[in-house]
């Protein structure tokens, strides 16, 4: 990459570099203990079981006191949207675009800043549930609710959690939307084209802000997204207290690379794309999403749809050379002295 931007330095305006997509999850561990009952061919949710002594609550009236718990949830995490005049959405249909859903949630109420609205969506997820004296694992569909909206100090974002224990939470983040962020809150002139920068004032600057990304505190930062998500948490561990411990689900980190003219980029796209096809396969996008692949470059789960080679025994690669797999994103605007200038938003607590 270095190599790249030295070469075409002279035609370059400025590069950017940092988070792009981050998405964080949560999860009180002490519920998530377990063991394997081999004679019941189950896996013993030993933490949850202990919650439920601390509490009095007997095992097999475990489904009720859910139903009871779940829905004190729901309230205490939709109240403050509800009280704001927001809307709460439940969303039957499948394969919607809740992002985009949000965002036109959003235009329409013309909302710029702060919470915009609640969706309320059935999911499978962890849970558990009662079987011959046990609480035991499950995966099952469970009401989540996603909470979208504009965050004071990074853009726009969801957060999400489960409704049902063990209450699991996610945190969806985008990198450049945070040093929009950051660049509106320091009046620095931008111009932005749905996740990609056409134009910024000073790029220096603008880097200075997403290095800023990397100090931050994530377990204080994670743990007040947790607070308002579920106000009432406190309370229903209160016999068993019961923190939630954060990891990093996926993370992108990207490099932005912005020309002085479209003209200039698009004579170098024939060679990029090139290059592409050449050193990467469906393999190595298999091996990216997580994928386990055979030696042949498949997804190792999928049945072969090619006969073997009868000399080596193995399958051939599902795609030739020169039919690789390869996405690319380019910026073909045009750059201009001129810039948009942005004004920050008003000032908003986060929610």
């Amino acid at each position: 990459m270095q190599q790249f931007i030295e070469k075409y330095g002279d035609r370059i305006v400025g590069v950017l570099s940092g988070f792009d997509r981050l998405v964080l999850r949560g999860a009180p561990r002490r519920l998530d203990i377990s063991y394997w009952d081999p004679a019941r061919q189950v896996m013993v949710a030993k933490g949850m079981e202990e919650f439920l002594w601390q509490n009095g609550v007997p095992f097999k009236h475990y489904g009720d006191y859910l139903k009871k718990i779940s829905e004190r949830v729901k309230k205490a995490s939709t109240r403050a949207c509800s009280e704001a005049g927001l809307p709460v959405i439940y969303v039957r249909e499948a394969g919607v675009d809740q992002d985009e859903y949000a965002r036109r949630v959003a235009a329409e109420r013309g909302i710029r800043s702060g919470p915009v609205c609640v969706l309320r969506v059935l999911e499978p997820g962890p849970t558990f549930e009662y079987v011959k004296s046990k609480i035991v694992r499950r995966k099952r569909p469970c009401h989540v609710l996603y909470h979208y909206g504009w965050d004071e100090g990074l853009g726009w974002m969801y957060a999400r959690i489960q409704t049902w224990f063990p209450f699991h939470i996610q945190i969806g983040i985008n990198g450049r939307e945070w040093l929009a962020q950051q660049m509106r809150q320091a009046g620095l002139a931008f111009q932005q084209e749905k996740n990609c920068f056409t134009r910024i004032a000073d790029f220096q600057c603008a880097q200075e802000f997403m290095n800023q990304q990397l100090q931050t505190d994530w377990v204080d930062l994670l743990t007040g997204f947790a607070q308002r998500l579920n106000p009432i948490h406190e309370e229903i561990f209160a016999q068993y207290p019961t923190p939630y411990y954060w990891t990093c689900y996926q993370s992108e980190w990207a490099t932005d690379i912005v020309f002085q003219s479209g003209e200039q980029l698009k004579r170098l796209m024939p060679a990029l794309i090139a290059h592409g096809l050449l050193s990467f396969h469906s393999s190595d996008i298999l091996r990216f999403f997580g994928k386990r692949t055979t030696q042949a470059g498949r997804r190792a789960s999928l049945p072969p749809r090619h006969p073997a080679d009868p000399t080596t025994g193995s399958n051939p690669a599902p795609f030739p050379p020169d039919a690789a797999p390869l996405r690319a994103w380019g910026s073909l605007r045009e750059h201009a002295p001129s810039v948009s200038s942005c004004h920050p938003p008003r000032r908003t607590s986060r929610y």
